[in-house]
């Protein structure tokens, strides 16, 4: 008799086999000689056929693209005309013939010089009339920009073609901005860079060479005489900052190294600021006052232990804090 086993081998394939044994017990003991556990048993009478075997496709079509290839080379080597017989077959072609056309000169360019250019150019249309309205203001270029005019008693700094204004109440600006106390952008960006709270850049400060750098630091600004306080403040600030870089420099740093340092300080001081008053200000919002103001205590002595910049309050705030 005759059975298919199917099971799955050691190296954990699932095969498909058929055994011999003269019994149904005869079969099973062969099985278990052979350590075989059958998932399934069908007897065998005939049915099942050796299976077809797989055509491998692949190296078919291979084979076959390999023959017309090669077929294609022979036929082009075999078949292709030579050089000189494809320029035998070409037919000659007929010689031009001149014809007697007369030449006509071309019309000469008027030449114009510049200044008619300029002058043949439409002028640009004047800009309406600016008729004065409140919260209108006339930039220098004449454009016209319009704001909202503040609460009475209020004023609202307005920032427009490099310069700052006030506006009040009625919608009248006036000019405040600050005068320049330098006027090259190194000493701009280092003035910046020497006051507190102002914005600088340091591309405008590094890759310079260190000898123009200590030339340029070297330089005392001279009073004018007519300074406010701010200013006079400023240039404080500017003196102590140029002091400092020197010595760094003297000491063998690099001025670059001197500003990198001083950003990354800056950077430092402003998120652990920003940090902090946000736990103060959540604070404040779910009304934990005294919570808050023991925050923003702990928050000054963080401040000063890590060597930044004193921690800042908001006015209001710090007015509610002083007046508990």
């Amino acid at each position: 008799m005759k059975w298919r086993v199917t099971y799955r081998g050691k190296d954990g394939r699932q095969r498909d086999e058929a055994f011999e044994a003269e019994s149904r017990t005869a079969f099973f003991k062969l099985l278990e000689s052979k350590g075989i556990q059958a998932k399934r048993i069908e007897e065998d009478r005939g049915k099942h056929k050796a299976p077809m075997p797989k055509i491998p496709f692949k190296a078919v079509a291979a084979c076959a693209l390999a023959v017309v290839a090669i077929g294609g080379i022979t036929y082009w080597l075999t078949q292709k005309p030579s050089t000189t017989e494809t320029e035998a077959k070409k037919p000659a072609r007929p010689a031009k013939i001149a014809a007697a056309t007369p030449s006509v000169p071309k019309p000469a360019k008027a030449s114009t010089t510049n200044a008619q250019a300029k002058a043949e150019k439409p002028a640009k249309p004047e800009p309406p009339p600016f008729h004065k309205c409140p919260g209108a203001m006339q930039l220098p270029n004449g454009k016209v920009l319009t704001f909202p005019a503040p609460k009475e008693g209020e004023i609202r700094k307005v920032y427009a073609y490099g310069h700052m204004y006030e506006c009040d109440h009625l919608g009248n600006f006036k000019d405040v901005t600050p005068r320049k106390l330098f006027h090259t952008a190194f000493e701009g960006n280092f003035l910046a860079l020497a006051v507190e709270g102002k914005s600088f850049i340091p591309a405008f400060l590094t890759g310079l060479d260190q000898n123009e750098v200590k030339e340029i630091l070297k330089k005392n600004y001279q009073p004018i005489g007519d300074e406010t306080e701010e200013e006079m403040a400023q240039l404080k600030a500017y003196d102590d900052m140029r002091c400092a870089a020197l010595q760094y420099m003297e000491e063998g740093g690099s001025f670059d190294d001197f500003v990198m340092d001083f950003a990354n300080y800056e950077k430092k001081s402003r998120e652990t600021n920003a940090m902090c008053l946000r736990e103060v200000m959540t604070l404040c919002k779910e009304g934990k006052i005294q919570e808050a103001k023991e925050m923003a205590e702990a928050a000054t002595k963080l401040m000063e232990q890590k060597g930044l910049r004193p921690f800042k309050l908001p006015p209001h705030v710090k007015a509610a804090f002083d007046s508990m």
